[in-house]
């Protein structure tokens, strides 16, 4: 399937805060991220959103550097969540 993504995938485990409006917020862990987004490490979350659903995100970096951000659930396995940036 990798050979179909338009952007390459970097393994890279950061927390992530994600706030959505009916659940409210969630913290995991990126497990890789891309040029148009990230996929979560969240097993539990999967049962809860829907794609399509829209997240405000916080991503804290190991140099405690944080990005805000709003995502976009366009993905959804037993592992986790793949989010676009919106």
């Amino acid at each position: 399937m990798s050979g179909f993504r338009k952007h390459g995938r970097t393994m890279v485990k950061c927390v992530v805060r994600l706030t959505h409006r009916e659940i409210g917020d969630v913290v995991a862990e990126t497990r890789d991220i891309s040029e148009s987004g990230v996929f979560v490490s969240c097993s539990e979350l999967v049962h809860y959103i829907s794609i399509g659903d829209e997240f405000d995100a916080k991503l804290y970096s190991e140099c405690n550097n944080i990005s805000e951000t709003s995502m976009k659930v366009v993905r959804l396995t037993n592992e986790g969540v793949g989010l676009v940036f919106a």
